[in-house]
């Protein structure tokens, strides 16, 4: 293959097997590489899948909130064409080094067609985004998975780290993307140490409410916000739930009582429309933290499975503080 945006890298999904070691997209633990002379052809397993890039990509595609701001932090703002499905108003700090980047469909997902129009040679998304891997083989379009939206993700930020450092070895800038680790490991030690892990925790819940009010969704143990919860002295009321997100069973929210809510917010929600629209539901009063008004809203992007998650845990420990 040859740089350039006629000419994506070839796509390989499956059992092919390089003399080089696989990186790995979802989980830190077993992240290894092994290159050529250059560092390529590489071939990483992401999600699972085999890719492999035969040179460094040069024209990006980012789908979701969490993607483009890891490309950035893993210093390759540059490269992206096009960012798409930004549900939240992110990418917070890294905004101005994407600002070059063509932003559009900020509630819908690109179609295919519109994704190989913008000749890629790269798309990095998340798992379950209505653009598979399969939808773009066909265009030797390789996808690669945000590792924290992998079916297995433990929702750490080792693995956000780990994410930076691939992408660093991904479009050859290690070095940028090694700093860019080092000095966000630093601020969330600084974070993690103003907590005493001996003190009471107190119970906490992170809810996404529906415009309608309709539907709550919950975090469990494997989404970050659930990491940031246990960093900041609060005990996830959902902790014993091995699931990302999932929908809040009412009587389970009640019957639990978190002291403490984190409402994320997305698309056009505000913090206030978001309050608003917990309090329309009647039934929830009881709960301890609608009563006493220790509501924490926030955008959803400072809790996702990326870099503006370390900005967010900063974001949060502010705002509970002035709880107390």
């Amino acid at each position: 293959m040859t740089n350039g945006a006629h000419h994506p890298p070839r796509l390989v999904v499956g059992a092919l097997l390089l003399a080089a070691a696989t990186l790995t997209a979802c989980g830190a633990s077993d992240t290894a590489a092994s290159v050529a002379t250059d560092g390529f052809p590489l071939t990483v397993s992401s999600c699972g899948r085999d890719v492999r890039f035969d040179s460094p990509p040069q024209r990006v595609v980012t789908v979701g909130s969490i993607a483009a701001p890891l490309v950035a932090a893993a210093g390759a703002p540059d490269r992206i064409v096009t960012r798409t499905f930004e549900t939240a108003p992110f990418p917070g700090e890294y905004a101005d080094a994407l600002r070059g980047a063509e932003i559009i469909a900020p509630t819908a997902e690109l179609a295919r067609e519109e994704i190989i129009a913008r000749t890629p040679d790269l798309v990095v998304s998340f798992e379950g985004a209505a653009i598979s891997a399969d939808d773009l083989a066909a265009a030797r379009i390789p996808l690669l998975v945000t590792r924290g939206y992998c079916k297995q993700a433990s929702g750490s930020y080792d693995d956000v780290f780990a994410d930076i450092e691939l992408y660093g070895r991904l479009f050859g800038t290690a070095e940028s993307a090694r700093a860019s680790v080092q000095a966000l490991r630093h601020r969330v030690s600084a974070v993690a140490a103003r907590h005493d892990t001996g003190a009471p925790r107190r119970r906490a819940a992170a809810l996404i409410i529906s415009r309608d009010g309709t539907k709550v969704n919950a975090y469990g143990s494997t989404s970050t916000v659930d990491a940031q919860m246990r960093m900041l002295g609060l005990d996830n009321i959902f902790g014993d739930v091995a699931k990302r997100s999932f929908e809040s069973n009412t009587e389970t929210l009640i019957a639990r009582d978190p002291e403490v809510i984190i409402l994320l917010t997305q698309g056009d929600q505000t913090p206030q429309s978001a309050r608003t629209a917990l309090r329309a539901r009647p039934e929830l009063a009881p709960i301890a933290a609608i009563g006493a008004d220790r509501i924490v809203a926030v955008p959803f992007g400072y809790t996702g499975p990326g870099p503006v998650a370390v900005q967010g845990l900063e974001v949060l420990d502010t705002e509970l503080a002035a709880l107390r």
